[in-house]
């Protein structure tokens, strides 16, 4: 009696991703470290243990199995409950049990592994050089992954039949490579190969041909994991030049990837934050402020002082850096194309950019972009993460199977099954039929793996978005399918509210971006929106004063169309920042009003101070304008404006005298306080001090990094993005979310619903 009582047996059920990245044996081996008995099996969907002994050693056991988890492994949620006490001796894995209609989580693709890398470079290991080495606890995983349940044969390495030494390994519980279905060595793994060859080639000569041609200045695609890079010497002006002609890159800036923590902490300034996301797992590529010994050619980063950075995450890559290259590491695929991740596809699209070709014969089932954080802010959500679910907040957490469509750029899909938001890889722009065909199939591939078939497909109110005709053809076809469009910034605020787990308001959220559709037709983009206690509820507290677009996507590439425009609407004088018939010809226009959009997008008004300092009058890519403003502005000193409003905002900028960098800081610090204001003075009538900021607008650190003290400093908790991206990369997630929340309101219960009247609306 004396020993039931200071013994307990506990049940511990753990889900997430849990199978098939050596969860079963991690827990065993914890076991055997304290005095404990039981048992550890897995289903489609969780891990469950039984676990006997003192209370203290139970939890520290517990402790220890989640402080020290397998690289693959995410725990998302957790129950633990008692049990009865049974006599059992010792701890031991128990075969997996299979649960109907239930389906386990996809892990992402991962970093190789250090123990892998031991390998790699140790002449004694039989899988010394082999670019495909993997285990448990790396590799490709995502993009290989044809269906569930996760097993060889529903990977795309079904093709390669293991030896002896591999399946010995793959089938000892103790080893670390069992269960790694992705398992190969130089025996009976896959191949590579130089196109064209070389004129005499065997597979263990291949790197060191193609390492010869990168620092001969030629540019190479190299298949990896989730897809082709193409790459070239960073140092090589000449290269770096030729590949951004090729590409059509005009100023873009390009990623670089070197060998290891040190060359890269050489090129740019990485605060711990920053190296932690260098080092994780997922291997993405962080941008970062440019370092004092920065010594690349200038056209990798063209007027930015910051340079993207990454780490190899594949062997090959490692075997390639071997010499301490640095390499540009730019997604394989023409302009306004999806990534090329097959061999003949490849050849076909990128024969016109690249030298040479290193191939292999695993084939990518998934494609997968690289991941890119922006600091410690998620820009692009893909390899490494995608497609980890987010946990839907109380009360959306069931409901309809939901598909949240996504937008026309930077585009993702959301799938939310029962409590689960899956969020897709990076898709990119939608404007050609390649990236459509590309979108189709990746929607495809989530589907079935999850066996659920969309109920509800939510898109934005953009009539004219690829997505969104997408959406209504695929609702044509199954009239069981009800269709709902929802307002783009509200679906932003809804991703921010998602990823932290906030299910009910009030809140107050700032959306700022670029460009969104408007439910009164005309162009958002600078938006403070109050939400209701049930998050559908929601109203336009404040936005940006509305100034005019001449010439709608034109302006958007001329910045001084845009400074016209708001010079014109606010009344401003215009500097002479142009000159000529086509300025004039904007000035009759907005006289006349043809032609004309209506816009309160804050990310026009970054481009309207842009052009005005005289930073950009012309861009060749996304954000570029305020990206370099941004980089000027960094270099003012910080000032402590109060101004009333933006328009003296506008007002400091054009009138009074300074530097320029000066000048580029007080306008960030001005729209700072600004916006401070509002959002204090939204808040306060809502009855919260919840307030959030979302949307490109939000990965500019500089005005970020004003905002968010000036919010908590006057009382207020505030949200921003670490999970999903902030840009419309996340807005699918918010989508889906919105798509939950309107079903209990009886907005997307049946076919062909429309929401309630008011703010959310669908065609």
């Amino acid at each position: 009696m004396g020993e039931a009582v200071c013994r307990q047996r506990r049940q511990w059920l753990l889900r997430g991703v849990v199978q098939g990245v050596g969860f079963r044996p991690h827990v065993a081996k914890v076991a055997a470290r304290h005095p404990v008995t039981g048992l550890v099996g897995n289903d489609e969907v969780q891990v469950f243990v039984e676990v006997q002994g003192e209370p203290a050693v139970l939890d520290a056991f517990q402790r220890e199995v989640l402080d020290t988890l397998p690289t693959l492994a995410r725990v998302i949620d957790e129950v633990t409950t008692e049990l009865p006490l049974v006599d059992e001796d010792g701890f031991r894995v128990v075969a997996s049990r299979h649960l109907p209609g239930l389906r386990s989580l996809v892990p992402p693709d991962v970093a190789t592994c250090d123990d892998c890398l031991r390998e790699l470079r140790d002449p004694d290991d039989r899988r010394f050089g082999h670019p495909f080495i993997t285990c448990t606890n790396c590799g490709p995983r995502l993009s290989i992954i044809r269906d569930l349940p996760y097993d060889r044969p529903t990977t795309t390495m079904a093709g390669f039949e293991m030896c002896e030494a591999c399946r010995a390994e793959y089938t000892d519980v103790g080893d670390r490579r069992f269960h790694a279905q992705p398992i190969s060595c130089w025996d009976c793994g896959p191949a590579l190969t130089l196109l064209p060859e070389p004129v005499e080639q065997d597979e263990r000569s291949v790197i060191a041909h193609a390492r010869a041609l990168l620092q001969d200045g030629k540019i190479l695609a190299v298949k990896g994991i989730g897809g082709f890079h193409l790459m070239c010497d960073a140092r090589n002006a000449d290269a770096v030049a030729t590949l951004r002609e090729r590409k059509r890159k005009s100023g873009k800036p390009f990623a670089v990837m070197v060998r290891t923590v040190e060359q890269a902490s050489r090129l740019a300034d990485l605060d711990p934050e920053a190296l932690g996301l260098l080092t994780s797992p997922a291997r993405p590529i962080v941008i970062a402020p440019m370092a004092r010994s920065y010594d690349l050619c200038d056209a990798v980063a063209p007027r930015l002082g910051d340079v993207g950075v990454m780490l190899p995450y594949a062997p090959l890559h490692h075997l390639l850096l071997d010499d301490g290259l640095a390499l540009v590491a730019t997604s394989g695929n023409a302009a306004a194309e999806p990534l090329c991740h097959d061999n003949d596809d490849a050849l076909a699209r990128l024969g016109h950019l690249a030298d040479a070709f290193l191939l292999h014969d695993r084939p990518i089932h998934v494609p997968v972009e690289d991941s890119v954080f922006l600091g410690s802010l998620p820009s692009r959500r893909s390899r490494g993460h995608a497609p980890l679910p987010v946990v839907l907040p109380a009360p959306a957490t069931q409901g309809p199977c939901v598909l949240g469509v996504g937008g026309e750029y930077k585009n993702t899909f959301t799938l939310a099954t029962d409590d689960l938001a899956f969020v897709s890889a990076h898709i990119g722009d939608m404007g050609s039929w390649e990236a459509q065909r590309a979108y189709q199939a990746s929607v495809g591939q989530l589907v079935d793996i999850h066996r659920r078939s969309p109920q509800v497909l939510v898109h934005d109110l953009h009539p004219d978005y690829a997505t969104t005709a997408w959406a209504e053809r695929y609702a044509d076809d199954r009239p069981e399918v009800a269709l709902v469009g929802v307002q783009h910034h509200w679906a932003h605020a809804l991703s921010l509210l998602a990823e932290h787990g906030v299910g009910h308001g009030p809140v107050v959220v700032a959306a700022l971006d670029g460009t969104g559709y408007g439910t009164d037709q005309t162009i958002w983009g600078g938006e403070v929106l109050a939400l209701g206690e049930d998050l559908c509820d929601w109203s336009r507290a404040w936005h940006v004063p509305q100034f005019s677009l001449v010439g709608g996507d034109r302006a958007i590439r001329h910045p001084w169309r845009v400074a016209l425009g708001l010079c014109h609407a606010w009344g401003f004088d215009a500097p002479d920042i142009v000159e000529g018939p086509e300025r004039r010809l904007v000035e009759s226009q907005l006289a006349s009003g043809f032609g004309v959009v209506q816009t309160s997008s804050m990310g026009r008004l970054f481009d309207a101070a842009s052009s005005l300092l005289g930073v950009c009058q012309e861009t060749s890519y996304e954000a570029q304008a305020a990206m370099e403003l941004e980089r000027l502005a960094r270099c003012g000193r910080a000032t402590d404006p109060h101004p009333a409003d933006l328009a003296e905002v506008l007002d400091d900028l054009l009138r009074r005298p300074g530097e320029l960098p000066d000048r580029a800081r007080r306008f960030h610090d001005g729209i700072a306080w600004a916006l401070a204001g509002v959002l204090e003075r939204s808040a306060s009538e809502l009855g919260t001090d919840l307030v959030g900021l979302t949307g490109g607008v939000a990965m500019n650190r500089l005005l970020v990094g004003r905002l968010v003290p000036e919010l908590r400093a006057r009382g207020l908790r505030v949200l921003t993005h670490r999970v999903v991206p902030p840009n419309d990369g996340g807005l699918s997630l918010g989508q889906a979310f919105a798509g939950r929340l309107l079903s209990r309101s009886g907005g997307a219960g049946h076919p062909r619903a429309c929401p309630p009247s008011g703010c959310r609306q669908s065609r």
